[in-house]
């Protein structure tokens, strides 16, 4: 049988402002290949940082080194089901040859099969849209020869020994750049003003960014003070931050949709504070923030973010931007996903 080469093409664009961290990926993958097994990479960030897309150029870029396959799973893909654990096993052992799931139908045999098969060959397995240390400890073998690479929405704090890299919106500078890669140098060059509207409306969201290039260079006779007033206001945003199969909104989505009816409320109650910064110390209850285990919950679920930058260097949480967007419009109860789907990264990551 073939090796599999399932990775999905990597990104065309240059990753402003992720260089150093594909460099360390890459390194940490390199050196799982003909050597002992190392523990999982792990990158994990908020909702359109581009972890996808972080994760395809690191793959890509070690692929060389794994010459018994590449195995590619999204485990949570838009208007689908979580993958299980058990559902994710079966599904990398097919696609390493392994034998048809009612020959070995006990889950603890295919799990067994499968450590076998990683530890006895160089594979590389990349999980996209990963929510539990479930669905990884499976894949995860002492001495074996093969590696994992993992974009996550959450932390991964329970996953043994991983090699974790947080992301998140890149710096105004970075942004820019990104914006002229895309649109050209010059054209943003002679609007600065404008191109600088737009990267502020994007929050140095990798995603944002990238579909706002894209819909500038689709147009190519509309000066970009025309995208820069639309994104200006904060209730057309999201809508105006989508083209094609590409949208914000769904990114956001894919996060918020899993999330238990408390976590909703916390971020809806979030949403409409006055406040950017929420006080870590604030009192819980109708009138003050949401208890400190539920704002926790929501940094760990990478849709609430710490900061110290608040008056007095207090640590307080901040929501992020395209999230707060999200939850001030959010329905409750949530209407049902009947619509088609919508890629919430594709080249840009973070699906």
């Amino acid at each position: 049988m073939c090796a599999p080469a399932e990775l999905p093409a990597a990104p065309q664009h240059r990753l402003v402002g992720r260089e150093a961290l594909v460099e360390e990926l890459t390194e940490h993958l390199a050196q799982c290949a003909p050597g002992p097994g190392r523990p999982a990479a792990v990158v994990v960030g908020p909702p359109g940082a581009g972890k996808t897309a972080l994760v395809l150029r690191a793959a890509h870029g070690v692929r060389e080194r794994f010459p018994d396959g590449q195995v590619f799973v999204d485990l949570h893909s838009p208007g689908s089901l979580p993958v299980t654990p058990d559902a994710l096993v079966r599904r990398v052992l097919r696609s390493l040859g392994g034998a048809p799931a009612a020959e070995h139908p006990h889950p603890e045999e295919s799990r067994a099969r499968l450590r076998h098969a990683l530890s006895s060959r160089r594979v590389l397995v990349v999980l996209d849209n990963v929510d539990s240390e479930a669905q990884v400890r499976p894949l995860l073998v002492d001495g074996g020869r093969s590696a994992v690479l993992v974009a996550a929405r959450r932390e991964l704090s329970a996953l043994p020994g991983r090699f974790g890299r947080r992301i998140g919106a890149l710096e105004e500078p970075e942004a820019y750049r990104a914006l002229a890669d895309l649109v050209g140098a010059e054209r943003v060059r002679a609007e600065r003003p404008a191109a600088l509207s737009v990267v502020r409306s994007c929050a140095g969201l990798p995603l944002a960014v990238h579909i706002a290039g894209l819909w500038l260079t689709a147009r190519p006779h509309r000066p970009l003070r025309d995208l820069a007033d639309r994104l200006a206001d904060e209730r057309e945003r999201l809508s105006a931050l989508r083209i094609g199969d590409l949208s914000l909104r769904a990114s956001v989505s894919a996060y918020y949709r899993p999330l238990p009816p408390p976590l909703r409320t916390a971020l809806r109650q979030l949403a409409a504070a006055p406040a950017d910064f929420i006080p870590s110390r604030t009192p819980a209850g109708p009138l003050g923030a949401p208890p400190a285990d539920l704002l926790e919950e929501l940094v760990h679920r990478q849709l609430l973010h710490t900061d110290t930058t608040a008056p007095h260097g207090d640590l307080h949480y901040r929501l992020h931007d395209a999230v707060r967007l999200y939850a001030s419009v959010a329905p409750w109860p949530p209407r049902s996903e009947q619509s088609p789907p919508q890629r919430g990264d594709g080249l840009c990551g973070d699906r």
